[in-house]
């Protein structure tokens, strides 16, 4: 029998926007190639843990503690990556064009299913494939954007479970979801939202299955970290940023990269609000499918989850990376509600403004993908930082272990060698609350007779004990002096 025009139709969908994704995965390819990925310290971490796997170490962060403040999957990857004989820097590469891509296509087949309209669903693909958040990024060594792609696949999952109820479709939706959650512990909230999805439908079995089966993972994981080192996500510090400072970071995070036009923040908050009501009224008005359900509601989990934890856990401010989310939601939802508007009128200017947006969209990417290009993705892994006469130093001449620096991350890239944090003389973002990390540095190097301290200059960590504080207390030994960095041998 020849399929049903359904299953047709949609088979030409996810055909139709290959085009949209490959021209994401191209964008971030092209915007890594010269320097490669961004790098950062949670990047650093992964590739430390990556190396360690592979050289069979076991999971282990730069300083050579527990890996447990992160999810397992993406390290895991690259690992298996080294393994087969792919360096990871260039699986990483690969790994965020592939998620870009995935992104890509997934929200576009989901605006074109919610909107029943092959053109919204490539215009939101096309939106999303230029938006500055998903270069952001992709073009980083960060776990964001692949756990995007596994979640989108997720929701595209519960809206076929909700449709074609089935163990088969519950089971694909579970699968996505665990994925998801094994690349960032956030990913519980697509959990949550996937089992109210299917609670709401009184389908208490298929709920029950799907959390057990996306959940059982990560709980094997949370209680290795918790066997290891007494808790199941690591030591977290006070936060650095109110609810209030989170929340407007998270708004205008998705926001104001979405309206490449410099107006004030203020100004295009306002702006949202007023069409995100002006989008529901149509979509409440026009639509009564349920299927942008399991979107809206993980965005929402999502959203609420990272101001939360960010706000009773030491983190920076949340911006742009975090935002993600919720910047390629917002792309999906504009489309969806033009293609819902009544008035052929109505449409026509709103597609005369999209079409608009996406022509800046591509001057603005253009633009970034030739300063990255040029400077690098900023991050240690820039112009700046490849050429930094430290790391050089470290590299061509590794000096004797055990290492300390006041950014173990950037050492880590030349020595590939455990490297500890240098004292701190408070916590990071609490200056009232001393630590006793010099006393124990001092006791350390009695047992260890000597170590080596790695000084960037440029690293301004002001939770650190100052160098010329350390030298007070131990004999610090000059082993290189360089433009950006010293090197010393530290003794009692």
């Amino acid at each position: 029998m020849p399929p049903r025009e359904a299953d047709r139709n949609d088979r030409l969908e996810r055909l139709f926007l290959l085009g949209p994704a490959a021209l994401a995965a191209e964008i971030v390819w092209l915007a890594t190639g010269g320097f490669g990925c961004g790098l950062t310290p949670d990047s650093v971490q992964f590739l430390a843990c990556a190396k360690s796997l592979a050289s069979g170490g076991g999971w282990v962060r730069v300083e050579g503690a527990p890996f447990v403040e992160w999810a397992p999957l993406l390290p895991g990857w690259l690992a298996l990556g080294t393994k087969l004989g792919d360096p990871p820097l260039a699986l990483a590469r690969i790994t965020e064009a592939l998620a870009a891509a995935g992104i890509t296509w997934a929200i576009g087949l989901w605006t074109s299913r919610a909107a029943r309209s092959r053109l919204a669903g490539l215009v939101a693909a096309l939106a999303v494939a230029l938006s500055l958040p998903l270069l952001h990024a992709s073009a980083h060594l960060w776990s964001d954007a692949p756990f995007l792609c596994f979640a989108l696949l997720g929701v595209l999952g519960l809206g076929d479970a909700r449709a074609r109820p089935a163990w088969r479709t519950v089971g694909i939706a579970a699968l996505w979801a665990a994925l998801a959650a094994l690349t960032r512990y956030l990913g519980v909230t697509l959990i949550a939202a996937g089992a109210l999805a299917l609670a709401t439908q009184r389908r208490w079995k298929d709920a029950l299955g799907y959390t057990f089966l996306s959940l059982l993972p990560l709980a094997l994981w949370l209680a290795r970290n918790a066997a290891l080192t007494g808790t199941a996500t690591g030591v977290r510090e006070p936060p650095g940023a109110t609810w209030p400072m989170n929340l407007s970071g998270f708004l205008h995070g998705a926001i104001d990269p979405l309206v490449p036009w410099p107006w004030p923040g203020a100004i295009k908050l306002a702006l949202l609000g007023v069409l995100a009501a002006l989008a529901w009224i149509v979509l409440r008005r026009e639509s009564r499918d349920e299927g942008a359900g399991p979107l809206a509601l993980f965005v929402f989990l999502y959203g609420s989850a990272v101001v939360i934890v960010s706000s009773i856990w030491g983190s920076d401010a949340v911006d742009v990376r975090l935002a993600l989310p919720l910047s390629v939601a917002l792309c999906a939802g504009a489309l969806l509600a033009t293609a819902k508007a009544r008035g052929r009128w109505v449409r026509l200017a709103l597609l005369s403004l999209v079409v608009l947006w996406l022509g800046r969209e591509l001057v603005h990417a253009r633009e970034v993908v030739t300063l990255y290009r040029q400077e690098g993705v900023p991050g240690f892994s820039d112009r700046q930082w490849t050429a930094s006469p430290t790391l050089a130093r470290l590299r061509s001449h590794p000096p004797r272990p055990p290492f300390y620096s006041n950014a173990p991350e950037i050492a880590w890239l030349a020595l590939e060698r455990p490297v500890r944090l240098s004292p701190r003389a408070h916590l990071f973002y609490d200056e009232r609350s001393r630590v006793d990390d010099l006393d124990r540095f001092v006791a350390d190097l009695g047992r260890d007779s000597s170590a080596t301290l790695i000084w960037f200059r440029e690293v301004d960590r002001r939770s650190l004990v100052p160098r010329d504080s350390l030298a007070r207390r131990v004999t610090l030994k000059p082993i290189a002096d360089l433009p950006d960095g010293t090197l010393d041998e530290a003794s009692r």
